[in-house]
């Protein structure tokens, strides 16, 4: 099956890595087909799409119907796609289009619904508030990719669990959609660690895709505050410690499978009065703690290699005027 992300349009770098993180850590088979704009086109060989349900940086997920050339010829060969593959005529239908061209296009939407609807020789029935199933094209230089939506981020949720919303509190907190996404570039399947846990953002994300969760921060408000909003968000299923970032083993005795962090900086720096020691220490003890993938936040790239770990790839995200956030991809 081919499988259109429509990616976020603020992230589309780091969207897309999220995509292919997430399909390389479930070893499934897959061949890009087109990535262009906020459009990743992926076949994948396996039908189980379960994975989806973690995204957080893709819009919506379409099992591609056709891919059409929006010109003259369009009716008739709209007209050729075997509607009966992808929807029933015992359930609801509803038609949407989402124009990415700078041009109008006429209503694309009507002439796709009545072209369902002539297939099914009128029987089907359309329901715009709560359909059984949706149509979606995305119309994107001149060509329009329709397929059915099999998967849609559920903005409510995520805006539920907005900082300012939690019990426990901080301003400096990562927006949960991009925590989610980090999480999923770590490429965890079972577990993560996050050493500087905060208020505990990521592992609020972490938690409600089931992983386990292990969390250490040098505060003792900060631990107890984590553990309140996990809490609050139904998770049980965690550890979450008091301790040095610069003792990971000491502390849990252990490697983990990926470790998640938006390292402290700034105002939030409270460990040690050196910072760049205390970052060397920090990440050297990351280092010799986790097994698979590391991502790594910070106010600015950092020369993560010259401690041994290997940069695969840093993306830079605006926060406001003066703070911009780079994630580091690290392995060994």
């Amino acid at each position: 099956m081919n499988l259109l992300f429509f990616l976020s349009g603020s992230s589309i770098s780091f969207a897309k890595e999220e995509v292919i993180s997430l399909l390389d850590s479930s070893s499934k088979k897959y061949e890009t087909v087109y990535a262009e704009g906020q459009l990743l086109i992926v076949k994948i060989s396996k039908p189980d799409i379960s994975f989806l349900s973690r995204l957080g940086l893709t819009h919506f997920v379409l099992d591609i119907v056709s891919d059409l050339v929006v010109d003259e010829t369009f009716n008739k060969l709209l007209s050729k796609i075997e509607w009966g593959l992808y929807l029933n005529v015992d359930r609801t239908f509803k038609v949407r289009v989402k124009n990415k061209d700078n041009k109008e296009y006429g209503n694309l939407e009507l002439i796709i619904a009545k072209s369902i609807s002539k297939y099914f020789e009128d029987k089907i029935k359309a329901d715009l508030t709560n359909p059984s199933d949706e149509i979606i094209g995305v119309i994107f230089k001149k060509r329009i990719f329709i397929g059915k939506k099999i998967f849609e981020r559920n903005k409510k949720d995520f805006n539920k669990r907005k900082p300012q919303l939690r019990p426990f509190f901080s301003p400096t907190s990562i927006d949960p959609r991009i925590a989610r996404a980090m999480i999923n570039i770590s490429q965890a399947q079972n577990e993560i660690l996050d050493p500087f846990t905060g208020t505990g953002g990521i592992l609020i994300e972490a938690g409600l895709i089931g992983l386990n969760t292990y969390g250490i921060d040098i505060e003792e408000k900060s631990v107890i505050g984590t553990k309140t909003n996990l809490s609050n968000y139904g998770i049980s299923n965690y550890d979450i410690r008091i301790g040095d970032a610069r003792k990971i083993f000491d502390i849990f005795g252990r490697r983990f499978e990926s470790i998640v962090t938006d390292a402290p900086y700034g105002r939030s720096t409270k460990i040690d009065k050196d910072k760049e020691k205390m970052y060397i220490d920090c990440f050297s003890s990351i280092l010799e703690s986790f097994k698979r993938r590391c991502v790594i936040g910070l106010d600015r790239e950092y020369p993560f290699d010259e401690i041994g770990f290997r940069i695969e790839n840093i993306y830079s995200f605006r926060v406001h005027k003066s703070l911009t956030r780079y994630f580091h991809i690290l392995s060994r």
